[in-house]
């Protein structure tokens, strides 16, 4: 699929063709936390439980999503859904477990291999 820009001069191909859905959080939150809880799995000898509660904390210091996954991953929204976006980055994620233990995650911006400009 080859997507060009009207915004863009003649000739100049955009390099980031438009999907048909842009990511948003709520696509990955479920991802996210399962794999959130698999790390604590293998360094804690704790046991979480869920539903878990996560906030994510972009860059600037303002939430950009709030959710609760339940036991099948399954994501419920509990605020307002923001497209991904690379001003989010590095974010914080806040995971509260069923017994309101909170523990920290730091994401960070994956870099892109490669990138020519």
């Amino acid at each position: 699929m080859r997507n060009t820009s009207k915004a863009l001069s003649p000739g100049i191909k955009n390099k980031w063709p438009r999907t048909a859905q842009s990511l948003s959080y709520q696509s990955i939150a479920g991802g996210l936390a399962s794999e959130m809880v698999g790390f604590l799995h293998s360094t804690e000898t704790r046991e979480s439980s869920p539903p878990f509660r996560l906030v994510i904390i972009g860059n600037h210091g303002g939430v950009v999503f709030e959710c609760e996954v339940g036991e099948d991953w399954e994501v419920r929204n509990l605020g307002p859904a923001e497209r991904l976006r690379r001003s989010h980055f590095p974010a914080t994620a806040l995971l509260t477990d069923g017994s309101l233990l909170t523990r920290t995650f730091l994401i960070e911006r994956a870099q892109l291999a490669n990138r020519s400009n």
